[in-house]
């Protein structure tokens, strides 16, 4: 694997816990700037789409709390604050306190918010999708019960 070499790993020695691990990193990098060109047309970075996905999809019609999208996202308060401060100015979320509860911030999706997302969608699929097609179609199983496991035993 020639790909290997710029980082000094000899991929004929079997080195496959560092090819993994550097595998994993190249391959994250190259998909994160795939997105991010393509989100970058719509006007958005990957950071701010995640966050209005999470809104859209995972509020209820009360809301989400910045505490749940900051779970969701992991992310700091204070990185997120200043993302949803921006996406509110913006007009594609809004910010109000929880009924009951000032001390709780809840947020939700505007339709503006909603209708951009529906825009950026189809371009943001394909996207993906051009990126997977580049796996085997035998091989994305594999791979997806991999990663799976893998994330579940490093996020205990």
């Amino acid at each position: 694997m020639e790909q290997f070499k710029r980082f000094g790993i000899d991929f004929d020695k079997d080195n496959f816990v560092e090819t993994s691990i550097y595998g994993i990193a190249c391959v994250y990098a190259l998909i994160e700037k795939e997105i991010e060109n393509c989100l970058k047309q719509h006007g958005l970075s990957t950071s701010r789409f995640n966050m209005m996905m999470v809104i859209k999809h995972q509020s209820k019609e009360e809301g989400i709390s910045q505490i749940d999208i900051g779970k969701r996202l992991v992310v700091t308060a204070s990185n997120m604050t200043k993302q949803l401060d921006k996406l509110i100015a913006e007009g594609f979320v809004e910010r109000f306190a929880q009924q009951g509860d000032r001390r709780v911030n809840l947020i939700k999706i505007t339709q503006k918010g909603s209708d951009l997302l529906d825009k950026v969608w189809p371009d943001y699929y394909d996207t993906i999708q051009s990126i997977a097609d580049k796996i085997p179609v035998q091989d994305r199983e594999t791979l997806s019960r991999i990663l799976a496991s893998w994330f579940e035993k490093l996020e205990k």
